[in-house]
């Protein structure tokens, strides 16, 4: 019978309304779009109302919501910080080798830089840009960036010191330029074998006898 049939016109809205409902938050979708435009372009690059546009996103929300491009750049990093921690414990579960979680390192960055276009080390392309921390928000930048390398550095020790039996910070140190360097290389080249160089050292160091070593 007429009018018992919804028509499609008034169908629309309803959905144009879901999807509204199903789309991330503003602050979700921003930070989505940093992450997108900062780790594939870089970061002074991008203006702030490019990262606007590609989020849909309001100035005022940007801005109510973080503060300002800075703040945001901080909540990017510290983003990807608790995202690559998490990908870490995932990827070590059920791994009971202290040797073999330290591997994982080189293995996550092994199966991350082809997906990235080896642009290397997000956290290190951060601080390359802010030589000189001008400001308290641009020294928070670093300090995001620090805070990731710390949490590498005490990983590795704590991991290190458990298969050692000794304090091994300095040990930790030498495997941090390992990946270091296999991160800078594997961007100069685009192309994993200076990554898999650095995991064969970090193998040869983790698997060498303790210098007081004796037979």
């Amino acid at each position: 019978m007429p009018g018992t049939t919804p028509s499609k016109s008034s169908a629309k809205p309803k959905s144009v309304s879901s999807r509204r409902r199903n789309r991330p938050s503003p602050r979700q979708r921003l930070l989505d779009s940093a992450t997108h435009l900062f780790t594939t372009e870089g970061i002074r690059v991008i203006g702030i109302d490019r990262v606007l546009r590609e989020a849909d996103v309001a100035k005022a929300s940007l801005y109510s919501l973080f503060g300002s491009k800075d703040a945001l750049v901080i909540a990017y990093l510290e983003a990807l910080d608790q995202k690559w921690r998490a990908d870490w414990e995932a990827r070590v579960a059920g791994v009971s080798d202290p040797g073999e979680k330290i591997l994982a390192f080189f293995d996550q960055c092994l199966a991350e830089e082809p997906e990235h276009n080896y642009r290397g080390s997000h956290f290190q392309n951060a601080a390359s840009e802010y030589p000189k921390p001008e400001t308290e928000t641009e020294e928070g930048i670093i300090a995001a960036v620090g805070e990731h390398r710390r949490w590498c550095h005490q990983t590795m020790t704590d991991l290190l010191s458990e298969k050692n039996g000794y304090p091994s910070a300095t040990q930790a140190n030498q495997l941090l330029i390992f990946l270091d360097g296999g991160l800078a290389g594997a961007s100069l080249n685009k192309d994993s074998g200076p990554l898999e160089t650095a995991r064969d050292l970090a193998r040869q160091l983790i698997s060498a006898p303790p210098p007081d070593y004796s037979i």
